[in-house]
């Protein structure tokens, strides 16, 4: 796959993916692992949903150089909004609740903060006030953990939830309970 960026000083030069790059031709690495190819159209709604950053190494071809998202023209777009809204943003309280023991609490944290308005319940919970979805909190914050690290995003007002990391039985018993319905003895 795409070559690996060693003393790479083509960071400074922007690529723009709609002249260069034939469809799906593009790779976005996330955590060491090459992820693609991509359309540059699935790599603006990334950017758009919070799971493409500007430092965010992408690169064109299966033996392109590695660049910063930053240096591609069009995926530098705005701030990440809700696109099931494209009016102004609804505003949320949202609970995040983590488990992290990689030692990116720093990282974690600081990417929280980055969503809004923020208290801490108690060790691993927060409240943050924010217009982003529980979708988008995920991406951004997944990209700050690792292997081992977990976390849920409950969106109180929106009536949403999103987890990264809790593994495939957890995933349908979440689904399960948050689609279903009522026991027979609570209706």
């Amino acid at each position: 796959m795409c070559a690996d960026l060693e003393q790479d000083t083509s960071l400074s030069r922007a690529v723009n993916p709609a002249k260069t790059a034939a469809a799906g031709d593009w790779w976005v690495e996330v955590h060491g692992k090459a992820y693609g190819p991509y359309t540059p159209a699935q790599l603006s709604r990334f950017v758009n949903e919070g799971r493409v950053r500007a430092n965010t190494r992408v690169c064109h071809g299966a033996d392109g150089n590695w660049i910063a998202a930053s240096s591609v023209i069009g995926l530098t777009g705005p701030a990440p909004k809700d696109a099931a809204n494209d009016a102004a943003p609804q505003v949320a309280n949202v609970f995040v609740c983590a488990e992290i023991r990689s030692g990116a609490q720093y990282e974690f944290l600081a990417a929280l903060e980055a969503m809004g308005s923020l208290c801490e319940l108690n060790s691993g919970l927060w409240l943050v006030r924010t217009k982003y979805s529980a979708g988008i909190i995920r991406n951004a914050l997944s990209q700050t953990l690792v292997a081992g690290d977990r976390f849920t995003v409950i969106d109180a007002t929106r009536d949403r939830v999103a987890w990264f990391n809790l593994g495939p039985e957890v995933d349908a018993r979440v689904s399960q309970v948050w689609n279903g319905q009522l026991r027979a003895d609570m209706r």
